[in-house]
């Protein structure tokens, strides 16, 4: 399976865990999900990286063992499909309400949802941004893991 996703981006980066490496867990995706990752990659990703510099994936993509075992919803779009696939991330360089604010309001991404979690601890303060094939261009604000849930606000 090819690492490259797109110019700045690999699949070793997605699919690193260190909780699947403590429990053994080979978390790789299947080979046909990858050409929607390089889409992914290229249509939401990449235009973040450009606008703010690099982007740190925190969670990539899930099998099924690993959701489960960090207690993942069933329905995660984490566990990447051709028709659905989500990361989490920060940026180092920007400050993370501003790259929200710019993806929602401002660069008319194709996302599907995009969530500005904050919180302590495990995962901390990240964006998570699914791509469907039909996106919804939801945008939320909550506790990092939907520990309080999640507010929608607005998108332009």
């Amino acid at each position: 399976m090819d690492d490259i996703l797109s110019a700045h981006f690999a699949l070793s980066e997605f699919t690193h865990s260190v909780t699947a490496q403590q429990a053994q867990i080979a978390n790789l995706p299947p080979e046909e999900v990858v050409a929607f990752a390089q889409q992914f990659c290229a249509e939401i990703l990449e235009p973040i990286r450009e606008r703010f510099g690099s982007v740190v994936i925190t969670s990539g993509y899930r099998c099924p063992a690993l959701n489960a075992l960090i207690r993942g919803v069933s329905s995660s779009d984490h566990q990447w499909t051709t028709k659905r696939i989500a990361a989490d991330f920060f940026t180092p360089q920007a400050d993370l309400q501003q790259v929200f604010d710019w993806i929602r309001l401002e660069s008319k991404l194709p996302f599907d949802q995009v969530i500005r979690e904050h919180g302590s601890g495990r995962g901390g303060d990240c964006i998570h941004i699914s791509y469907r094939a039909e996106p919804r261009r939801m945008a939320m604000v909550g506790a990092t893991h939907n520990q309080s849930g999640y507010e929608r606000v607005e998108v332009a």
